[in-house]
């Protein structure tokens, strides 16, 4: 009876995960309630429940989770990760299981990688021309810190893997520290960060140093100990790169400092920082014409934009269909604020200039800010003004 139940378990989560592929989800959801289990897709950013299950189901597909994801089967009262592969299709998907333990049973999340979803080349990511040209600029420095900043699912590990696929040359010696290691990369030496035996950022960082290395990337700078290892790297002539959790590309320098970092140091390190969102592209299948309402004219500039840009535009709405799941969209794609840190900016950050002076001295320049960023994309008819406001806001 037991070998029964496990293998309707294993088939289960078999075809739950083949389903999750097809519908392009990037993560599972198994949660329990009080008389039900919820079982959701992410899918673009938004959660969407495709199965609900009976309670009595639950502990046999954690059991079997847990098993095939090599974790303690017998405990239930901790937070455990883990992760398996699954080949669907003749491509290795690897799926990074997280169980929690809630009052009505353990909840699990599966978060699913495959290398097509994550090495997208870097000229596919939503750059426009202008910043397209300064990522490329930024990324073929010999030395220096690039940081990427953004929320959870926002696009840091899709936009730092394409980057060390572009920068991944037989002539250079790249080191990653990461937590967990995401994607599994030739002629790149990578190091799971394991914080129960001691081995943390900053231990690792310490090591990486004696390695000899041309580009080292951080999976995230967390503590003042490892962002001064990995400032001092890119004074050393090591090319740095890393995720920093900020809202704005400002917000980096403040926090930096917090952090105790002199302004001289950090004024010569940082290269560029690259703050990054993903926005959900209007579904082909379902769109249709769009005539804007006073609002959405008002929120996008349009008059200041079409003087500027002098040629008709066609703006669209997803109408929602079978293959977007009715929401009207279907993919997303990146956006970007990138900020170049030449010797102006610099030169501010020596004199200790405020985060206000610095938003004015980037605008100055006439770098695109996020919001700016994606209407651009509304005004190439890649989304629209609901998804933009959902993402950045409305300014005040």
């Amino acid at each position: 009876m037991a070998e029964k139940n496990k293998t309707s378990a294993t088939s289960w989560i078999d075809a739950l995960v083949c389903n999750a592929v097809e519908s392009r989800a990037s993560d599972i959801h198994i949660e329990p309630d009080r008389d039900i289990v919820n079982v959701r897709f992410r899918i673009d950013g938004f959660l969407h429940v495709i199965e609900k299950l009976p309670v009595k189901e639950l502990s046999g597909i954690i059991s079997r989770l847990k098993v095939i994801s090599q974790l303690n089967i017998t405990e239930c009262r901790v937070p455990q990760d883990g992760h398996f592969e699954l080949d669907y299709k003749g491509k290795i998907h690897n799926l990074r299981l997280s169980t929690f333990p809630t009052i009505y049973g353990e909840a699990a999340v599966m978060r699913i990688l495959n290398r097509e979803d994550i090495m997208i080349n870097i000229d596919n990511l939503g750059f426009n021309k202008e910043q397209f040209d300064i990522i490329r600029k930024l990324i073929a420095r010999p030395y220096g810190m690039i940081l990427i900043t953004g929320p959870s699912g926002s696009g840091k590990t899709t936009l730092l893997y394409s980057i060390l696929n572009n920068l991944n040359k037989s002539y250079s010696n790249i080191v990653t520290l990461e937590d967990p290691v995401e994607l599994q990369m030739t002629n790149v030496r990578q190091l799971q960060i394991n914080e129960s035996i001691g081995l943390s950022f900053s231990r690792a960082m310490r090591a990486v140093l004696r390695q000899d290395p041309n580009i080292v990337m951080i999976g995230e700078i967390r503590d003042p100990e490892t962002a001064q290892m990995a400032i001092q790297a890119a004074l050393t002539g090591v090319l740095v790169l890393s995720t920093f959790h900020t809202l704005d590309v400002p917000g980096v320098v403040t926090r930096l400092i917090e952090m105790g970092l002199p302004r001289s140091v950090m004024a010569h390190a940082l290269a560029g920082v690259v703050s990054s969102r993903l926005v959900r592209k209007i579904c082909p299948h379902c769109a249709k014409a769009h005539q804007l309402d006073d609002f959405e004219k008002s929120f996008l500039g349009f008059k200041e934009k079409i003087l500027a840009l002098q040629k008709p535009f066609g703006f669209q709405k997803g109408q929602g269909c079978d293959q977007c799941r009715n929401s009207g969209y279907l993919g997303r794609t990146g956006i970007y604020e990138i900020i170049y840190f030449d010797d102006e900016i610099k030169a501010k950050i020596l004199e200790g200039a405020s985060v206000a002076v610095l938003k004015k001295a980037f605008q100055d320049k006439k770098m695109k800010n996020l919001r700016e960023a994606a209407i651009e994309k509304v005004f190439e008819g890649v989304t629209d003004v609901e998804e933009v406001i959902r993402v950045t806001g409305i300014p005040l």
